[in-house]
């Protein structure tokens, strides 16, 4: 077969793409349509959560060759779905949705481990790293055996231990439930040696990575910390803070959405460059906001041990104070956030303003160029450079 002919083969889109999309969306009606019939609460979060992996997973598998990332994106998605459908009937009592919804359980630590060990490019790290791609291999086989185990628990004491067994309609004679019982520490152990492995590939990989797959591995990584930063500030400022608890939940299911979405960004090299300037701006609104927030809490308790307490003054006062003291802050902020994580950014700027401050001093033409040359090649680095001057109009 022809060269070329075999490249746009390799190139034509996968047909997988657009069906998982089909799968996704169905099921999410289906899912839908099911839980307002039986008047059961809907879990919304999941059902997007779902979806967006799998649109995800199908646009990465779509756009590129078959990226494994695309793959286990798509397996993520689907995985949310059936988990989600199989918790909600076994709720109402059907054992065979209780095995279904255990395997898939059993089956998210092996994929976020696949998911961390491809990324970015759907390749180990390095060909030392193959072996973790076969350990995955015995992995699947301790999360399928939930499903056909023999017995499924359906009730646990304090100390964890199973009280109830029911016999499991799809299980097979003999094979133990991996969930309790010796196979369940050696399965157990052995999901978590694997994402730690597969997480130490990846700080293996940004440590070795330059150029634009390191900028991939930024974007995974803000997304990861924001889903962290999101959940610990749920977990404890919710109780502090008088804010509304449907606000925290918008804001942690917006971290979740997040993570695919900068995996889709990344895998697809789209905007990569904007991940320093992403990451400087959210530390620097938080910073402040944590800050301006300090000051106006501690603005109004003074002002109220001064004034009656029933006064308005004293939020008033505060806030005033807190929004003329908004813009300052940021900007200190800013620039020493920018020293830190967008440096490229801080370094041009700086070059910049030197050469503005330079321009009152350069009367010569021949030396205003040569400085405007610098300027671009230290900000822009340039293989080439060029200027072009208009001949002067001399009239006579």
């Amino acid at each position: 077969m022809p060269p070329s002919e075999t490249s746009r083969q390799s190139r034509r889109p996968s047909k997988v793409a657009p069906l998982l999309v089909l799968i996704v969306g169905s099921g999410c009606i289906v899912f839908i349509a099911s839980n307002a019939a039986a008047g059961l609460q809907l879990d919304y979060l999941l059902v997007v959560s779902a979806a967006v992996f799998t649109v995800v997973g199908s646009l990465i598998l779509y756009r590129t060759e078959g990226n494994r990332v695309g793959w286990v994106m798509a397996a993520i998605g689907l995985s949310l779905f059936i988990g989600g459908v199989a918790a909600n009937l076994a709720d109402q009592g059907h054992l065979i949705a209780d095995a279904v919804g255990g395997a898939v359980w059993l089956s998210w630590f092996v994929l976020l481990g696949l998911l961390v060990y491809w990324f970015p490019t759907g390749r180990p790290v390095s060909p030392s790293w193959r072996f973790l791609g076969w350990l995955a291999a015995p992995l699947v086989v301790i999360t399928a055996s939930y499903l056909v185990a023999e017995e499924l628990c359906v009730g646990s004491g304090p100390d964890g231990r199973c009280e109830v067994w029911v016999d499991n309609p799809i299980g097979i004679e003999g094979v133990p439930n991996p969930e309790f019982g010796d196979l369940s520490t050696v399965g157990y152990l052995s999901l978590v040696v694997f994402v730690l492995l597969s997480a130490a590939s990846l700080v293996l990989r940004f440590i070795r990575a330059r150029g634009v797959e390191r900028l991939q591995l930024k974007w995974f990584a803000f997304a990861v910390v924001s889903l962290i930063a999101a959940t610990l500030a749920q977990e404890t400022l919710a109780d502090i803070l008088p804010i509304p608890l449907l606000v925290w939940d918008v804001l942690w299911g917006l971290a979740i959405v997040a993570l695919p979405v900068a995996i889709g960004l990344s895998v697809l090299r789209y905007r990569l460059y904007e991940i320093d300037r992403i990451v400087s701006r959210t530390v620097t609104y938080v910073l402040v906001v944590g800050l301006l927030g300090t000051v106006f809490f501690g603005l109004v308790t003074m002002f109220t041990s001064v004034l009656p307490a029933e006064s308005d003054l004293a939020v008033a006062a505060s806030t005033l104070a807190v929004a003329a003291l908004f813009n300052p802050v940021r900007r200190r902020v800013q620039l020493g956030i920018d020293r830190r994580f967008n440096r490229a950014r801080h370094d041009a700027q700086r070059v910049m303003d030197s050469f503005s401050a330079s321009l009152r001093d350069r009367v010569d033409p021949e030396d205003l160029s040569d400085g405007w040359r610098d300027v671009v090649a230290d900000t822009m680095q340039p293989e080439m450079i060029g200027v072009w001057v208009r001949p002067s109009q001399v009239p006579g």
